[in-house]
């Protein structure tokens, strides 16, 4: 039985789609793990845009939203195919263990399961135009103020500050 991912905070997504988008399939950016979490944090770009994006968004012509899913308690990890970019397919079934999950991110060139808590936390949310290769290598616009102040593309995945907070 496959379970919906529990955003500790929906509403960032929900104001922008006007219902919670699914996050079971996305273009699959970046794994970053965090042993002393254990967590482990997924940077995806969205298969749909929304119908009512940012002035900002529109001003800037985006057409993609990206975003990280953050897990918690990791357990179990195992990474047996990684080669970024990829179109993916998230899975989430109960464990034996109360508010745990099995997670399994499917795709040509990705291959990862993992446990983790059931509830994850959405973060970093912004909007780009991707460049004509793929990239994402390109100007974001943050719906974070924060993230907008100190940040105008995406950093590096080792910056902690974005990847580990």
């Amino acid at each position: 039985m496959t379970v919906p991912l529990i955003p500790a905070d929906p509403e960032p997504l929900r104001r922008l789609y006007g219902e919670f988008p699914g996050l079971d399939e996305f273009r699959l950016r970046s794994i970053n793990i965090d042993r002393a979490g254990p967590s482990l944090t997924l940077r995806i770009d969205l298969l749909d845009f929304p119908g009512h994006p940012p002035e900002e968004w529109v001003a800037n012509q985006c057409d993609v939203v990206q975003c990280h899913i953050h897990f918690l308690a990791v357990d179990q990890l195992a990474l047996e195919e990684w080669n970024p970019p990829t179109r993916a397919r998230l899975t989430t079934t109960p464990t034996a263990e109360p508010r745990m999950i099995d997670v399994s991110v499917r795709g040509p060139g990705v291959s990862l399961d993992f446990q983790s808590h059931e509830q994850v936390t959405i973060r970093h949310i912004s909007g780009f135009r991707m460049a004509p290769d793929g990239s994402d290598e390109v100007p974001h616009q943050f719906l974070s103020k924060l993230d907008a102040h100190r940040f105008s593309t995406i950093p590096r995945t080792y910056e902690k500050t974005f990847y580990a907070r």
